[in-house]
């Protein structure tokens, strides 16, 4: 008697669970997370003053001075930036040319536009 208690109530439960399942197992359809916003944009640096460059990213890891011109580079989170300043007309240094490399000499060169976005 015991038994066949056990075995109703294991098929009535069952049926229950079976009841109350959803007919559609799919998930709601939700939209991708939006992009994150880029930490830095080309726009932003190309022909900033010096002193705007020291204030977005610090102290540089190296400076070099190479005739009228001044070379920076500078420790990203995924890459090195490399920027070139040049006087402009009125002698003020200004950000003429960007260049992005990898961190490692043996790593790939990677793309300018993502190693900004990535600060």
């Amino acid at each position: 008697m015991r038994f066949r208690h056990c075995a109703f109530f294991g098929l009535f439960s069952l049926a229950a669970a079976c009841a109350s399942a959803p007919e559609s197992a799919e998930a709601p359809v939700t939209a991708p997370p939006a992009p994150a916003e880029p930490v830095y944009r080309l726009a932003d640096i190309l022909g900033a003053r010096a002193s705007a460059i020291d204030e977005m990213f610090g102290a540089p890891a190296l400076t070099r001075k190479e005739g009228a011109g001044e070379y920076r580079r500078y420790a990203l989170t995924t890459c090195t930036l490399i920027l070139i300043l040049y006087p402009d007309e009125t002698g003020v240094s200004k950000v003429a040319h960007v260049d992005a490399t990898a961190t490692h000499s043996a790593g790939e060169k990677p793309d300018l536009e993502d190693c900004l976005a990535a600060g």
